[in-house]
């Protein structure tokens, strides 16, 4: 059986991914708490010397606030992937692009630069995700 790859698998792929993403996003901002101990599992929480109730209750907002722009960017995009990148309107793959790529660089960059490498090595995943489709959705006229 052989699977073939349309531009709509693509483009598909790419919805659900950040449908995903938007949802990861908001239980940031309506479970704040569980997203605490999700990022202090995955080794970029409070360090233990400053680990107390007031600061997880202080992280609380910016994980809010972090929830709640990544999940108006995610939005964004959906809406863009569902209408001019659907339609092939070169300007929506250019944008969906430089968006993720200055993302993915800021966000990297800064986990390294301020020693949090497992924050840099969760971005991976993500990166991969969303890039392979917009890849192969790449138009033929730039």
């Amino acid at each position: 059986m052989t699977v073939t790859w349309t531009r709509e698998t693509y483009t598909k792929w790419l919805e659900v991914v950040l449908i995903l993403v938007l949802v990861y996003s908001l239980l940031l901002v309506f479970a704040g708490a569980t997203a605490g101990s999700l990022f202090s599992w995955f080794g970029f929480g409070p360090e233990k010397s400053i680990d107390t109730a007031a600061v997880r209750d202080y992280l609380l907002l910016p994980y809010m606030v972090l929830g709640a722009v990544m999940a108006g960017w995610a939005f964004l995009m959906i809406q863009i992937v569902r209408g001019p990148l659907k339609e092939e309107v070169a300007w929506s793959w250019t944008f969906l692009v430089q968006s993720l790529s200055l993302w993915f660089v800021l966000d990297t960059g800064m986990s390294l630069v301020l020693g949090y490498p497992m924050h840099a090595v969760f971005n991976i995943p993500f990166a991969i995700a969303l890039g392979i489709p917009l890849v192969r959705l790449k138009p033929i006229k730039q």
